[in-house]
């Protein structure tokens, strides 16, 4: 092999020199303002667009460097940093439960100030107690939104298909693996039930840890949810154990599939299960309200179950400052939740915003109906252990029904346990 001559080897050592310096430069540039940490729970694509839609053009405008983390366990991950004493500056958690309880214990800091609460709609907005003396303060902004309490079908499907496959347990897509969180779509359907059924006033009661799990309506609406997904029996349950959420969807296209009809967030309408090909930029599935499709008693059709995305800030500095005040932008809130395929809780996020398709602005609208009760999803509202302790329970129940009340004594076991912190509220309507 033939040696390099000193003047490639110095040309080489010259374009490395230039590399580096130029890497120095461009890490000056952004990071001169300092730098802020970072946990959500979006990771792969989802944390490509993340860091596209949001994390690159505040590095640019603010020059602070964001140290991104993202991870499906979140909540374990903090929960274990948070002992250590080294939480991130921010974190973006789903749960509002899990927040009050930071917010408790003095972990967090209060957002008053950061934004105008003003801008946005109840339940995603809420003063909460600290510490003992603290008072109640905002101690999360909400990011991004979404509507819950929908069933997702194939575009053209009839009426009378629809009601037929309602009836039959094998049309319910339904899939449990969520990582860390597996479970979760079956208490997303346990807890519409149970709004449907019984109403806001039970449901939040319930939520707020004041209605016991052994009430009859809240056994009503989880053997109600047995029947129409075929709880105990191998055909329906096997496959729903073992797949995962998101991958249940996409043999649904245009009915083609064994199941088709979806209880899912609004965000699945972006699915690519929904989509017949690359090249569609629109969506394939239609929603209707739940109650369609729920048996029994309705109390109302103009109660939702909803969701969303919170900022907290546990280390109050400049730069978290900065990316708080940051999301709560009405113009970051409009490009972020478009990219989530999501919505904004700001109501200054004009609703032509999503009429980017027909069944976005349709979603969109539901959201903000006049008469509409917004109710935050329960498991998300209650303390960390009583949502951990129903997402085990509702497995346990899909494979074995016939252990439903000694399912439903342990939970209410968990729900007298002292020191754990509820929210007063999950229930709003129109915006207040």
């Amino acid at each position: 092999m033939r040696r390099p001559r000193g003047r490639t080897l110095g040309a080489v050592a010259l374009c490395l020199a230039v590399v580096a310096a130029l890497g120095v430069v461009v890490a000056r540039a952004v990071a001169d303002g300092g730098s802020v940490t970072l946990l959500a729970n979006w990771s792969g694509a989802d944390e490509t667009l993340f860091r596209t839609a949001v994390i690159q053009p505040f590095e640019k405008e603010e020059h602070i460097h964001v140290l991104y983390q993202g991870s499906s366990a979140e909540s374990q991950v903090l929960d274990g940093d948070a002992e250590a004493g080294a939480p991130p500056d921010v974190a973006v958690l789903p749960g509002p439960g899990e927040l009050a309880a930071y917010a408790h214990e003095g972990q967090i800091q209060p957002l008053d100030g950061l934004f105008d609460a003003k801008d946005f709609n109840a339940p995603w907005t809420a003063k909460v107690d600290g510490p003992a003396g603290a008072g109640a303060h905002y101690y999360w902004l909400p990011i991004k939104t979404d509507l819950k309490s929908a069933v997702w079908y194939p575009k053209g499907t009839s009426d009378a298909q629809l009601a037929a496959a309602a009836a039959d347990p094998g049309s319910w897509c339904l899939g449990m693996v969520s990582g860390a969180t597996s479970g979760w779509p079956a208490t997303d359907w346990i807890e519409d039930i149970l709004l449907q059924q019984a109403g806001p006033g039970a449901y939040q009661q319930w939520a707020t840890g004041t209605l016991p799990w052994t009430d009859p309506r809240v056994e009503r609406a989880w053997r109600t949810w047995g029947a129409m997904v075929g709880a105990g029996k191998d055909t329906y349950v096997r496959p729903a154990l073992t797949r995962a959420y998101g991958a249940v969807s996409r043999t649904a296209v245009n009915g083609r599939a064994a199941c088709t009809l979806e209880h899912q967030a609004s965000f699945i309408r972006a699915d690519k299960g929904w989509r017949t090909s690359a090249q569609h930029t629109g969506s394939d599935a239609q929603f209707k309200h739940s109650t369609d499709f729920v048996p029994g008693p309705h109390t109302t059709q103009d109660a939702w179950e909803v969701s969303g995305d919170l900022a907290a800030m546990f280390h109050d500095t400049p730069q978290a400052e900065k990316l708080i005040r940051y999301l709560a932008r009405d113009d970051v809130q409009a490009r972020w939740s478009l990219a989530q395929s999501a919505f904004s809780a700001d109501h200054q996020v004009k609703q032509s915003v999503y009429a980017t398709d027909a069944v976005t602005l349709a979603a969109a609208r539901a959201l903000d109906a006049t008469g509409t009760v917004r109710c935050y999803d329960a498991s998300d509202a209650m303390p960390a252990a009583m949502r951990d302790a129903f997402q085990l329970a509702a497995l346990r129940y899909l494979a074995d029904p016939s252990t439903l009340a000694h399912q439903l004594t342990t939970l209410d076991a968990v729900r007298r346990r002292k020191h754990a912190v509820w929210l007063p509220d999950v229930c709003s309507k129109d915006g207040g």
